[in-house]
């Protein structure tokens, strides 16, 4: 998935107008969509997902009388942070672990799969429909939380996980 993304600064008529019939963005409307054939149930049961934080450094130009902030030229992205309810059977989890551990194993028969998978946050409209795409490019999991499993709970919490991904960029669709 390429990044193209032609921006221009050129001072006219936008290309895009606002959509007066468009309603709210609500929290509760998302899916995580990762590769189906790999990991089949890591996307199911997330509860949590947030759209990482953007960022771009200032670089410095310092002249005889004062220090000048430029933009920067690199952007930096913040880890895509996932929380799901674990089955029962922890087959989620297990996915999630396994890919973890078969990123720094290296294959018997010395093959070079590819390791990392370009994942997708659904944004759902208020009829449920898909309305747009955040798509992250080679992503990989970098974190898996604990399980905490505890005897004197009086209540039925479902267990919770959380796991981050690093990726190389994402973009709107």
């Amino acid at each position: 998935m390429p990044y193209e993304k032609d921006i221009s600064f050129e001072v006219g008529v936008p290309e895009r107008s606002v959509d007066e019939t468009a309603g709210f963005a609500k929290p509760v409307g998302f899916r995580l969509a990762i590769d189906r054939l790999k990991f089949p149930n890591a996307e199911f049961n997330v509860q949590t997902a947030s759209i990482p934080e953007i960022s771009v450094d200032s670089a410095t130009y310092a002249t005889p009388e004062r220090t000048i902030q430029i933009p920067g030229d690199k952007i930096e992205y913040a880890s895509l942070d996932v929380t799901f309810i674990v089955d029962e059977n922890l087959t989620n989890y297990n996915e999630i672990h396994d890919w973890l551990f078969g990123l720094v194993t290296v294959p018997e028969d010395g093959s070079t799969a590819k390791k990392t998978r370009d994942m997708s946050l659904l944004i759902l409209d208020s009829h449920n429909n898909v309305s747009r795409e955040i798509k992250f490019a080679d992503a990989y999991p970098t974190s898996l939380s604990t399980l905490d499993f505890d005897a004197k709970s009086t209540d039925v919490e479902y267990l919770i996980a959380s796991t981050s991904f690093t990726y190389s960029y994402f973009k709107v669709q």
